[in-house]
């Protein structure tokens, strides 16, 4: 029994330590456990403050490259309004020029023809009013029908000559009149043709302006598409590139078909097809390939780097992406097999931020492009490379007016060449008539043996006129 008793006696004790042992160590667990809150806690807010960081410098991020846009904006839209201004003022200039020198030459011409016109009438009148005024008074009417076969001759070339001087003044009116419808058309086609280019120019500058709005939306409605592009293939996001491309190229004012190709076929020396997405033609028959390409796996990789090494190793293969790009391009050898290449292929990067990016990240991406015969641009730039194309078409359309006005003024200074001729042929058939007048007037009574004296010693044979000869009265005279 007593042993029973001292077992029990054990055994409880044994159960109360055992029992405080466990108290114990629960009690233990229970403040780790409220430790681990604690610590869960503090990361949480961690975590909660460098989330807060990192969108704050997000947001510092998009607005200075937003106002670093804006500024780029600025600059470029007021350098165009004042290259636009420039070329305005210049064509404004041409016009008043070529104004001032038609107005003087047309009024120098007419100045001229008409005082020379009135000039060969007088003479001409006054040289016919006389010698048919001289001959009815001093032919007699009784000895007509004998002197009509002696001046018959002299009639004839009278008329020869008076059909000489009508048909020249009708061809020096002819000629005239063709003058000045030549000339007031050349001063009309000018100034409509003037007239257009200004208006022309004046929408264009419109148009700039309102494509600059334009391109400025898109650039901002840009993050929608690329966001959407991302999530495509490497197929999906050349299409984007493309249809961005295609957009910068009609928002420039460039005309499709004519001063910009779309997908346009070129062969090597194999026979392999070659489809540039598109090739831009200047004013001198040389061309310009432009070839959009799209990194975009890599980029949207960095962009949701949660580390700085992170970004760092994405960036690093989207340089890399953009150097397979450039590779692969200059492989193409499109500025030899495109007729009338520059010497260098475009290679468009359509998004700003990817653009900046790469040039950030390795610089000297630009000159290993350049020695591979490569130029890579972004939106902005390609912008305004195509607004200075356009402006030199603009610029060639102004000089082809300006020849056409050359070729113009040519021809009618041709025409008054002709005309002056015309003139000089005239004055010298009145020289010549002169010289027969003087000539038939030697043989009429002057002569030795002429007629009027002839006449006279017939009076002494017996005949009896009833008046005198005029003629031999001035001779007496």
């Amino acid at each position: 029994m007593f042993y029973i008793l001292t077992f029990l006696l054990g055994a409880l004790i044994v159960y109360l330590w055992l029992k405080a042992q466990n108290t114990k160590e629960l009690g233990q667990l229970k403040t780790d456990l409220s430790l681990a809150q604690n610590q869960l806690s503090i990361v949480r807010e961690n975590a909660a403050k460098s989330l807060a960081d990192a969108k704050q410098a997000a947001a510092e991020k998009l607005e200075n490259q937003q106002k670093t846009f804006e500024v780029r904006l600025s600059s470029e839209k007021e350098a165009m309004a004042k290259s636009l201004q420039a070329v305005k003022d210049n064509a404004q200039e041409r016009i008043e020029q070529e104004r001032e020198h038609a107005a003087n030459l047309r009024e120098e011409l007419q100045k001229e023809n008409e005082n020379k016109l009135k000039l060969l009438q007088e003479e001409v009148r006054n040289m016919g009013e006389q010698m048919l005024t001289e001959h009815r008074q001093k032919l007699n009417t009784a000895d007509k029908d004998r002197l009509d076969a002696l001046l018959n001759p002299l009639k004839e070339r009278l008329e020869a000559f008076s059909q000489t001087v009508t048909k020249s003044s009708k061809e020096s009116a002819e000629a005239k009149t063709e003058i000045r419808t030549t000339f007031e058309e050349s001063l009309k086609r000018l100034q409509e043709g003037q007239k257009h280019n200004i208006e022309l120019m004046r929408e264009d500058h419109l148009r700039a302006v309102e494509e600059l709005k334009k391109q400025t939306e898109r650039i901002g409605n840009d993050a929608a598409s690329l966001t959407q592009a991302l999530k495509g293939d490497s197929k999906m996001q050349g299409d984007w590139g493309e249809m961005i491309l295609e957009h910068t190229l009609e928002d420039c004012g460039l005309k499709k078909g004519e001063q910009y190709f779309l997908q346009e076929n070129v062969k090597d020396e194999d026979g392999n097809n070659y489809r540039p997405d598109a090739i831009i033609a200047f004013p001198n028959n040389e061309r310009a390939v432009i070839d959009a390409k799209v990194s975009l796996t890599a980029y949207q990789a960095a962009l949701k780097a949660e580390s700085k090494d992170e970004q760092d190793k994405y960036l690093k293969e989207h340089i890399k992406s953009v150097r397979t790009h450039v590779d692969e391009l200059a492989a193409k050898n499109y500025d030899v097999l495109v007729p009338g290449c520059i010497g260098y292929v475009l290679m468009f990067i359509p998004y700003e931020s990817g653009y900046s990016a790469a040039i950030k990240t390795d610089a000297s991406i630009l000159q290993y492009a350049y020695r591979k015969h490569i130029i890579i641009l972004s939106p902005s730039n390609l912008l305004m490379a195509l607004q200075l194309t356009h402006t030199m078409w603009q610029n060639y359309r102004l000089n082809k007016n300006v020849e056409e006005i050359l070729r113009q003024s040519n021809d009618l200074y041709d025409k008054f060449a002709l005309f002056a001729e015309t003139f000089i042929n005239i004055g010298a058939s009145i020289d010549q008539l002169k010289t027969r007048y003087d000539k038939a007037r030697g043989q009429l009574n002057t002569g030795k043996g002429n007629v009027v004296r002839k006449l006279e010693s017939l009076k002494a044979l017996g005949i009896t006129p009833k008046k005198e000869n005029p003629l031999e009265i001035e001779n007496r005279q």
